[in-house]
């Protein structure tokens, strides 16, 4: 893929110069470095939801490779107006097709998929073996299963949104994971 920043056409390359600087840039809540699942979850998830803020990230770290780098502001402009000219199913569409064309990306993607459907499995098994309370059950132990079942759900429907968009962008994009 390629865009113009400030001017000069650039071209996006995701390699390991990507991930060392999503590493240094993609920190936790308290400053220090994420694992690679934690910055995979990040950039994937918010890849196949297009938030436009990963997106943005993700296009950053393509392009550390460029010298000189671009600074981060230009690099956001420059996303903004593809996002404005193209919208952002189109830039979503493009930049999967170029992360998942570097094979060690193409992999984490698959896993990261994988880990995903196993977590919905594993919300099933918890829905399943949850024990509903006693019709005289205390009001604080109903309460308590009523939260822990809401818990299951929203989060199992939420990776299933998850994983439906990621479908369909892997079938827009004819990539096979």
């Amino acid at each position: 893929m390629e865009l113009k920043i400030n001017g000069k056409p650039m071209t996006l390359e995701f390699n390991f110069a990507s991930l060392k600087l999503w590493e240094k840039k993609l920190l936790d809540g308290d400053g220090n470095k994420q694992s690679y699942d934690d910055i995979f979850d990040y950039l994937f998830s918010g890849l196949v939801n297009k938030t436009p803020e990963t997106l943005v990230e993700i296009v950053y770290g393509g392009l550390a490779s460029q010298k000189p780098m671009p600074e981060y502001g230009d690099a956001f402009n420059a996303v903004s107006e593809i996002m404005g000219n193209e919208g952002l199913d189109k830039l979503s569409e493009q930049l999967m097709a170029e992360l998942t064309a570097f094979g060690f990306f193409k992999v984490s993607m698959k896993q990261w998929r994988d880990s995903m459907k196993r977590m919905v499995d594993l919300m099933d098994k918890g829905l399943k073996e949850l024990k509903k309370p006693a019709k005289n059950a205390k009001t604080e132990t109903v309460q308590e299963y009523n939260q822990q079942k809401a818990t299951l759900e929203n989060t199992k429907e939420g990776l299933g949104e998850t994983l439906d968009e990621l479908d369909k962008l892997v079938k827009v994009t004819e990539i096979s994971l």
